[in-house]
């Protein structure tokens, strides 16, 4: 989504959530024509929001506005403007917050361009994949917003950011300022970033509250506090850290100031001749990220293919098992190879050689002499011992 009529849709959605969420008011007095600030917010998947304000189409006799308040925050913004038709009319706008229940968005996360000048202040694109890019105007002389350098990677005229505290690019440095009560808001006291005040701490807060403008009359001289955009020229704010969950709400306000005099008040150059406000709304982006990422993470099933698998692991009990066995069926077959062959080769001799009537020695010979001494002592023995028998 990066075409102006995204930005249109959004606002609308913006202007249809302002009493609902918001608590938001626009009152008119009289029928002065209106000078009003023109505000867009755009969301980007990871949660970083973009306030781009334009002041553009001026109408009332008014040239320029001078913005006095500004408010981002997560628990929502309502801002208000009115104004009257003659010289000394009473005349307040406001942008902010209504504390306890709603907070400024921290001071440090928050990041802003120098004041711009589009060659085309009526087209606004926004690329929102990533941290989100913002272009406005056309063509190559297209200026380009990112709060990551990555984001703007290939664009051409990119444009610096800088913190609130800097004095810098046609923005003085900003403050907090705490309880601001505006006509048109009835009881509310709204918490604001002002600009161009005396703070101290950190953050830094305003040090006179009251020096806000907030409350003024027609043909007043321009505020001191706050900064100016001309017809044509746009400043954007970006707020950070980690809003990808949450919805946010932007508000700003401020006054139409002549330049040239010419005016249906008859208000000299350089003075009020209008009130604005303005605020919008939007809730968390989609999580078109996370979808997309997690599912083909998923789909691939990597770790799961190869490791309910495991053919390696069978493999090896089998070959073990196979060389135990065969080992012991060798062992045994040479033991019994050696024994059978000396006994069947040394049996035929002896079978074949053996005489068969044994040799007996002559009676005259030692031999034959020691025979018949041995024959005649076991007759003996044996009469002998029959005779103990009977």
């Amino acid at each position: 989504m990066s075409v102006r009529a995204e930005s249109f849709r959004r606002a609308a959605m913006g202007s249809a959530f302002r009493v609902a969420l918001v608590g938001a008011s626009l009152v008119l007095l009289g029928n002065n024509a209106q000078a009003q600030i023109q505000e867009s917010e755009f969301r980007a998947a990871d949660g970083t929001t973009y306030q781009v304000l334009v002041a553009a189409n001026l109408g009332g006799g008014a040239e320029l506005i001078r913005v006095t308040t500004l408010a981002g925050a997560i628990a929502g913004a309502g801002s208000c403007a009115a104004t009257g038709d003659m010289s000394g009319d009473p005349t307040s706008a406001i942008g902010g917050v209504l504390p306890p229940l709603m907070q400024l968005h921290p001071y440090a996360s928050i990041r802003r361009t120098a004041i711009v000048i589009p060659n085309d202040i009526s087209e606004i694109n926004f690329v929102s994949t990533f941290g989100g890019r913002v272009t406005l105007g056309t063509g190559g002389g297209a200026l380009n917003v990112c709060l990551n350098a990555f984001d703007c990677m290939g664009q051409s005229n990119v444009q610096a950011l800088t913190t609130l505290d800097q004095n810098s690019g046609g923005v003085p440095a900003a403050c907090i300022a705490e309880g601001r009560q505006a006509a048109c808001d009835g009881s509310n006291l709204r918490d604001v970033f002002a600009f161009g005040l005396a703070a101290s701490g950190t953050p830094p807060i305003c040090t006179t509250p009251d020096n806000v403008t907030v409350n003024s009359t027609v043909c007043a001289p321009t505020p001191a506090d706050g900064f100016s955009l001309l017809d044509g020229q746009a400043v954007v704010f970006i707020y950070n850290s980690s809003l990808s969950a949450s919805g946010f709400a932007i508000a700003a306000g401020g006054f139409g100031i002549t330049s040239d005099g010419i005016n249906n008040a008859a208000c000299p150059a350089n003075s009020i001749v209008s009130a604005t406000g303005d605020n919008d709304s939007q809730s968390a982006p989609p999580p078109p990220t996370p979808t997309p990422t997690n599912t083909s993470t998923v789909t691939a099933t990597n770790t799961n293919t190869p490791t309910n698998t495991p053919t390696a692991t069978n493999t090896v009990t089998s070959t073990f098992t196979s060389t135990s066995t065969l080992t012991p069926s060798s062992t045994a077959t040479n033991t019994n190879t050696r024994t059978n062959t000396p006994t069947s080769t040394e049996t035929p001799p002896p079978t074949n050689t053996r005489p068969p009537i044994p040799v007996v020695p002559s009676p005259t010979s030692p031999a034959g002499l020691v025979m018949i001494i041995g024959l005649g002592g076991g007759l003996l023995w044996a009469l002998r011992r029959m005779a103990r028998v009977k």
